[in-house]
């Protein structure tokens, strides 16, 4: 895992990556023990003082008492016994835990004030732990020793961590070396790309040279009559010819270059979004529920896609780029070292500095994503809830949501356009006051002096300024790239969070074969929280024969929902057993355990494709016609189907849109008779 290494236990996780202790420090516990005489149970760090400043003080259960150890005062215990009520006041980034008590209810109590705990977001998963248990709402896997207690409070505090995943801890270094693990499969096309590239390196310096031969080699001697005009035409000929091959030559290695890189690109891209999406489908159900669907669509596509200009060009040109200016300076000092060195120097003041603007980029290329993410989400919301937004005539509501969504990320990325736009020019300006000193230098040495050196030859001075002319475009292109690799190094950090997510339920390590099961489910002591700290089920136990047939009769949110999604685990329960045919369901693989139920939800989901692809989804590669057309009749689709345009061929829109509700009910229904499974 990228954020939260699987390798460490929560409380390294807590030293490495928070500055909180990761479990109650010996001299608060010996505190708490000296005042309530037991020990606590369960804990939470309450970070914030009376006055809303950052601070350390603890709060606690012990199995009779509820302890306060603020920093720097005496600990308070109040006994349990006495709670009278706890309310939480929810603040935007704190919240305040208020405990009443009530004297009366504990014989010998004379004066009871209430506790008062003061805390940031950050620990208001442990604290509202703490709170469920003290109402009486304990979570199946509640502490009940010193070292459970430490456990749950580690449990809570990371997390945010591992849920957070990639966003956390690797540096954008680490992502781009993940990143160009990809390419590895193409390491054929990448070694031609890079050949190309150090081609098209040695192409662009062999004319300035070339040039500066021609001058001090051919036209000044011809001039001075140190060798005929016969020899100096063909040298003259032979510079010009062998230029005219060296661009011939370039441009041949440049075509192959993108040409190569360009479709690596796509490829690595392809391979992402591939991973990216078959990872999609192992996670748990309860990761879809903390993330937003335009986000993942977002990760999907968009992120992807801006990968492939590292990919297809970054890599190779960055490259490149490095490998010119160190032969630029190479040549430049064997030229004259004095001007070579006026044109070196300010190299390592530049990098430093697209090295700081590239850190700023970062932090302001992932907010713009978040942006954007947020403005897919508003289109993911609206689109498919189209009928409701015109039902309540909410198309003006929605315009104004996406036009705050639109312009907030039009805003941030109008903010990395200024940042760039800024700061570009002055390195530029940078390269270009080198170029002026150089002619500020060479120029009396030029005219005969001796000014940092012997009398310059103009051939020599051309070639020399040919050179640095050079030197612009490597630099150029590292701050372009610079630019390019900080949104790639973005992007894939958002990708990568996902890729890194560890699906909360998964198959045994040793799973029992089984083929197909009678259908007997049996209920054994059922405990289930969707937040680890308010229980929606509490020890359920019941049981329901093969064959037979039951309805669950409860108030909205009472948890049949939830029980029903337990039976083939799209949740995992936190305490008690679900046997079929008296097999535990967590020592069957997930697949396996799946076919034995046929499923119909509240919530109807159909798919953009045919009535029939829709009924025969379970399998379509060898359904045959017949059975789906038995399955639409028992459901008593068959009527409505033969009437579509194309009968079961017929498109049927985004989520079924062209059927009515009972319609897709209905198909709902024969693709569950259609599975034909046991329950």
């Amino acid at each position: 895992m990228t954020a939260a290494n699987p390798a460490l236990d929560d409380f390294e996780l807590i030293a490495r990556y928070t500055d909180q202790p990761p479990r109650l420090p010996p001299d608060q516990r010996a505190a708490m023990v000296h005042a309530s005489s037991e020990e606590p149970i369960a804990y939470a760090l309450v970070d914030l003082d009376s006055s809303l400043h950052l601070t350390e003080s603890w709060l606690a259960l012990t199995p009779r008492f509820v302890v306060l150890v603020a920093a720097g005062a005496a600990p308070i215990a109040r006994p349990r016994s006495a709670l009278a009520a706890c309310s939480v006041e929810p603040g935007l980034s704190c919240n305040t835990l208020r405990i009443e008590f009530d004297a009366s209810l504990a014989p010998g109590l004379h004066a009871c004030p209430p506790l008062l705990a003061r805390y940031t977001q950050r620990q208001r998963s442990a604290v509202e732990k703490l709170v469920a248990a003290l109402e009486g709402d304990t979570p199946a896997d509640a502490p009940a020793t010193p070292a459970d207690a430490d456990r749950s409070y580690a449990a809570e505090v990371v997390r945010p961590l591992r849920n957070a995943q990639a966003l956390v801890s690797r540096s954008g270094l680490f992502i781009i070396a993940r990143l160009l693990r990809y390419l590895l499969p193409y390491r054929r096309q990448l070694i031609l790309g890079l050949g190309a590239a150090a081609l098209i390196t040695l192409c662009m310096l062999l004319p300035p040279y070339l040039t500066g031969y021609l001058i001090d080699g051919v036209l000044r001697p011809v001039q001075a009559g140190a060798i005929s005009s016969e020899s100096a035409a063909r040298l003259g000929w032979l510079c010009v010819g062998a230029m005219t091959a060296v661009y011939v030559l370039r441009r041949a290695a440049a075509w192959t270059r993108l040409r190569l890189m360009a479709v690596l690109g796509e490829l690595v891209a392809r391979d992402l979004r591939e991973e990216l999406y078959g990872h999609l489908q192992k996670l748990s159900i309860s990761f879809y529920s903390r993330k937003k669907t335009g986000s993942l669509i977002t990760r999907v596509s968009s992120d992807t896609d801006r990968l492939w200009d590292f990919l297809a060009f970054g890599v190779v040109d960055l490259s490149l780029s490095v490998v010119l200016l160190l032969g630029l300076c190479s040549v430049l000092i064997s030229l004259d070292p004095a001007l070579g060195l006026l044109m070196a120097l300010p190299l390592p003041a530049i990098v430093l500095a697209i090295r700081a603007n590239g850190k700023r980029m970062e932090r302001l290329f992932t907010r713009a994503f978040r942006r954007w993410s947020n403005l897919t989400d508003v289109l993911s919301d609206t689109i498919p809830g189209i009928r409701v937004v015109r039902a309540f005539n909410q198309h003006a509501r929605e315009a104004r949501r996406f036009g705050d969504a639109n312009d907030a990320a039009t805003a941030d990325f109008n903010r990395i356009h200024g940042v760039w736009t800024s700061f570009w020019p002055g390195v530029m300006l940078v390269v270009e006051l080198s170029i002026v000193l150089v002619w500020a230098f060479a120029l009396p040495r030029l005219l005969g002096g001796r000014f940092l050196g012997p009398p310059m030859s103009i051939g020599t001075f051309v070639s020399f300024l040919l050179y640095t002319g050079m030197f612009m475009w490597p630099i150029e292109v590292v701050g372009q790239m610079a630019r390019i690799v900080n949104r790639a190094t973005t992007s894939a950090q958002r990708v990568f969070e996902v890729l890194d997510t560890r699906p909360e339920v998964v198959d045994a390590a040793e799973p029992l074969p089984v083929s197909t099961l009678e259908g007997h489910v049996r209920f054994e002591n059922v405990s289930f929280s969707y937040d680890q700290v308010r229980p929606t089920l509490r020890h359920i136990s019941f049981e329901v024969r093969a064959g037979e047939t039951i309805g669950l009769v409860g108030p909205s949110g009472g948890g049949k929902s939830t029980l029903v999604n337990l039976l083939p685990r799209f949740y995992e329960m936190q305490e008690g057993t679900i046997l079929l045919d008296g097999i535990d369901t967590r020592t069957l693989t997930l697949k396996n355990l799946r076919q034995q139920f046929a499923l119909v939800s509240q919530e109807v989901i159909l798919f953009n494709d045919t009535v029939f692809n829709n009924i025969a989804y379970g399998d379509l590669r060898t359904t045959p016609e017949e059975k789906v057309i038995a399955a639409a009749k028992a459901a008593y689709a068959w009527e409505f189907i033969q009437n579509l345009p194309n009968g079961l061929q017929t498109e049927i829109g985004d989520r079924g849109v062209r059927l009515s509700g009972g319609q897709r009910q209905r198909l709902a229904i024969a693709r569950a008779i259609l599975k034909d499974a046991p329950i």
